[in-house]
């Protein structure tokens, strides 16, 4: 099991990255000319017993997840895993389904009603499934391995009509460098506590 903690363990510019309130997709796209989605899998799935704890679905373990690729310029940055309850998916996140190549970030901070629990940070390691699970996906998508052998990643749940999302996001690259453009980036979102 991951252990998600409140503290960021990035430095540098990727502690900034990490940390960097509201749309993650807006500031990776405020660095490069193209920004682009790489959908890798939609659809059912089960929920893995840490996801399911942190939707607070004890019970429920059926759920919708999409896993994508952003990218930046044609070059692959960060992978993100969303998952909910599948009958939220069919309800207050129903949206989720037909984003299609659409940055996520078009639902979670353009429509009002959402609100963001904190960030929570992890490192995953190659003991871990999800890092296994990550590297796989990654490799498969860009034709690259995962070089790093502890991955940064983040995620919040969103909140909907009582309904919860959990957003992960994982910053495979090594170089994060962060930029003006990044910082000028404005996007707000009522935080929930």
């Amino acid at each position: 099991m991951i252990q998600w903690h409140r503290r960021n363990f990035g430095r540098g510019g990727l502690r900034r990255w990490l940390q960097a309130p509201g749309s993650l997709s807006a500031r990776l796209a405020a660095t490069g000319s193209q920004f682009s989605v790489q959908v890798l899998t939609q659809g059912h799935q089960a929920l893995s017993v840490d996801e399911a704890r942190a939707l607070g679905q004890r019970q429920q373990r059926k759920g919708y997840a999409r896993e994508v690729v952003l990218r930046v310029d044609g070059v692959a940055r960060v992978f993100a895993r969303s998952v909910t309850a599948h009958t939220d998916s069919l309800a207050a996140w129903r949206s989720v389904r037909g984003l299609g190549t659409r940055p996520l970030a078009d639902v979670l901070f353009k429509r009002s009603g959402i609100t963001r629990a904190p960030l929570a940070f992890a490192k995953l390691m190659p003991v871990n499934t999800l890092q296994r699970r990550v590297a796989a996906s990654w490799q498969s998508a860009t034709g690259s391995a995962v070089t790093a052998r502890a991955l940064s990643a983040r995620r919040s749940v969103f909140v909907r009509r009582n309904a919860t999302l959990l957003v992960m996001e994982v910053f495979v690259t090594d170089s994060w460098c962060w930029t003006p453009a990044a910082e000028k980036v404005k996007t707000s979102h009522r935080r929930r506590t």
